[in-house]
């Protein structure tokens, strides 16, 4: 392996002053920064007035799924009775039930070809 060598030249440096692409206004380069006070991006109301707090608390349950025969955990929505969250996923759920009808029965014997 060859060593590490310098570079062969510096690369060129230039001693001409940069011009600014977007020319900047006089007026706004002579203000002094702290005059430039902007508005508060979020407002909070913290007054117990101002919460929002709902009519029914969401719904939590543990329930069996029959497909899948997993423990799943479901938030839903007592007023339309949607489902806010549920663990595992509906995805994991369905892979879970393909696995468990393709899977050979215990004891069963599997045909080995080559």
């Amino acid at each position: 392996m060859d060593p590490i060598r310098a570079a062969a030249s510096p690369p060129p440096i230039s001693t001409a002053p940069v011009t600014p692409i977007r020319p900047v206004a006089e007026a706004l380069r002579d203000e002094a920064p702290a005059s430039r006070v902007l508005d508060p991006a979020v407002t909070v109301a913290v007054s117990p007035e101002s919460e929002a707090r709902p009519s029914e608390p969401e719904r939590r349950a543990y329930t069996r799924d029959a497909e899948s025969q997993s423990l799943v955990f479901r938030v839903t929505d007592p007023q339309t009775g949607d489902v806010v969250m549920q663990i595992p996923d509906e995805v994991i759920l369905k892979a879970r039930a393909y696995a468990r009808e393709t899977a050979p029965y215990p004891g069963e014997r599997i045909a080995k070809t080559a």
